[in-house]
Formats: C-alpha cells, sequence, structure tokens
C-alpha cells in the first residue's frame, strides 16, 4: 500500500484575482441557476429571487442599516470587497445613489454567459427588479438608470 504525500495549500492569491475568481464563480451559479430554473417557469424563477433575496437581506438588516445612505453604503461595500465593483456612493438620510462605474458581477455574466443583446436586455431588467424589490424590504423606492457602460441606482424614502 502506497501512502500519499499530503501537501497543504496556502492561500496566495492577490486580492484581485480573488475578487475576480468570486465574481466568475457567483456569476456562473447564477447562470446555472437561471437556465434550469427558466425550463420550470416564471414561478420558479420568482420563488428563487425571493429566497435569495431574504438571505441579502437578512445580511444587510444584520449591519444596523437604517437609512438609504447607509443601505447603499453596506450594498457598495460588499460588491467592491468580494468581487472587485467600482461604485461610488453619494446622498444622505433620504435618498442615496450608487454609481457603479464598473460591476465586476455584470462583466462575469457577459464573459462566463457570453450573453446576446436580448439576454443582455432581460438581464438589465432583471437587475432592476431585483433592486426594486430590495429596496421594498427597507421601506424604499429604486430607480435604476444604465447609461453604456455605467449604471446608477437611486434609493429614495
Amino acid at each position: 500500500m502506497t501512502t500519499a504525500t499530503k501537501t497543504p495549500i496556502k492561500a496566495t492569491w492577490p486580492v484581485s484575482k480573488v475578487q475576480e475568481k468570486a465574481a466568475t464563480l457567483a456569476a456562473s451559479q447564477c447562470l446555472a441557476a437561471f437556465q434550469v430554473l427558466s425550463k420550470y417557469g416564471e414561478e420558479a424563477i420568482k420563488e428563487y429571487q425571493a429566497a435569495a433575496r431574504g438571505f441579502r437581506v437578512a445580511h444587510l438588516k444584520s449591519l444596523g442599516v437604517k437609512t438609504p445612505l447607509e443601505l447603499a453604503t453596506a450594498m457598495a461595500e460588499t460588491e467592491a470587497n468580494v468581487f472587485g465593483s467600482q461604485i461610488e456612493v453619494s446622498g444622505d438620510d433620504q435618498s442615496a445613489t450608487l454609481t457603479y462605474n464598473s460591476c465586476a458581477m455584470w462583466n462575469a455574466m457577459q464573459k462566463v454567459g457570453n450573453l446576446t443583446p436580448e439576454q443582455q436586455e432581460k438581464m438589465g431588467s432583471g437587475f432592476q427588479s431585483c433592486m426594486q424589490d430590495l429596496a421594498k424590504e427597507f421601506g424604499y423606492k429604486a430607480n435604476v438608470e444604465m447609461e453604456g457602460q455605467t449604471c446608477a441606482v437611486k434609493l429614495s424614502k
């Protein structure tokens, strides 16, 4: 019987590579989920989105988010740190805006999914609905404006 040598693997990747891989893996999981769920109809997709949103809302509420600016900041910090998105936040206690100068998840979905213009349009509409539903969980409204590669999400009371 042969004894295998165990080699411990240490985390050595720079943060930028970790973020890129995290975005790629998350995008792959989302695309796979939507491909499978689409076979079962719109109701299955809505159920999945509600469940996923529930976890995200619970996380944001655990951070003590109380104002549109706190919500925007928490969302932007998570996306910037985990996925490497480039987001600017502005606003106050009444309204806030997240400006995505580069959305790592969107970029990864385009790369992994090789999306057609029609699929990109559908994904954009899905993002808008997702932001609106998330904002409602906090008693806010969300307005999404996409222009070129920039996307702005305005949260307001």
